[in-house]
């Protein structure tokens, strides 16, 4: 044989070069570096992981949960209780909500002379007097219009509705003193209670704010002439028999006590 041509070994069959590559010994780190760059080994280790996690805090997410339930729930309750607080009150009623809610009926007011006299001075007539006093609830015994003050230094409870009509009636009666010259007759702090009266009222006007329209018109027959408009007006109004006899029984219950009209 010629010994400058090349020489070839045998070249083993199939199944000899399977055999060969069974034989071969690959270094487990190879193997462990391979399994970790698997991307589907990667991604089940790490959903374990995070499912290992959420399992480790669940109490923690459960008790933050709880705390934002129960803090929800208070905050619906009491904003419940206050709306419905809110929704038990009406105009010119008690700001704790008690008492009943009265009828309204439409009511067109007419001048009447019997409250007003012409001549100021029957502001000092009985028969002025006792016409103020049908306003008044009567006390328990529906004898007399007012109940008086109480025992001396303790405290009590009156109406503003009531209170009201005493400035009204008070304010009639300083007007007449004032014009006919005889402010002795009247209370010696008149002048202050005119100006308090005034005050009050208008308090009054603006918290019950009516808002009923008053025509205009020519053929207005006003004590004040033609297109004064004050008695051309619809107001909704409560049912006043109903309020003096809700007043007469807080005064039989000992609730509140009526002041006279012209105390």
């Amino acid at each position: 044989m010629d010994p400058r041509r090349p020489q070839y070994q045998t070249v083993p069959a199939a199944d000899d070069h399977e055999k060969l590559l069974s034989t071969v010994r690959v270094p487990e780190s190879i193997v462990d570096e391979w399994q970790t760059s698997d991307p589907r080994l990667d991604s089940a280790t790490k959903r374990h992981t995070f499912i290992s996690r959420v399992k480790h805090y669940i109490w923690f997410v459960d008790t933050v949960l709880l705390l934002v339930v129960a803090s929800l729930l208070f905050v619906l309750i009491r904003d419940g209780r206050r709306d419905a607080q809110h929704s038990s009150w009406q105009i010119g009623g008690d700001s704790s909500g008690t008492g009943p809610e009265f009828s309204t009926q439409v009511v067109k007011w007419e001048a009447d002379a019997a409250f007003v006299p012409e001549n100021t001075t029957e502001f000092f007539s009985e028969d002025t007097l006792d016409q103020w006093k049908t306003l008044m609830p009567a006390d328990g015994q529906r004898m007399k219009a007012g109940t008086g003050f109480g025992a001396k230094g303790e405290s009590f409870s009156t109406t503003s509705m009531t209170h009201q009509l005493h400035c009204l009636f008070m304010m009639g009666r300083i007007y007449a003193g004032v014009t006919a010259g005889t402010t002795d007759s009247l209370p010696t702090d008149y002048h202050a209670h005119f100006l308090h009266c005034i005050d009050y009222l208008r308090q009054a006007v603006m918290c019950s704010a009516d808002i009923a329209l008053e025509l205009h018109d020519s053929s207005d027959a006003d004590d004040l002439g033609p297109q004064d408009g004050g008695w051309n007006g619809h107001h909704v109004c409560k049912d006043y028999t109903q309020v003096l006899g809700y007043l007469e029984d807080q005064i039989a219950e000992g609730v509140r006590i009526i002041l006279p009209i012209d105390d």
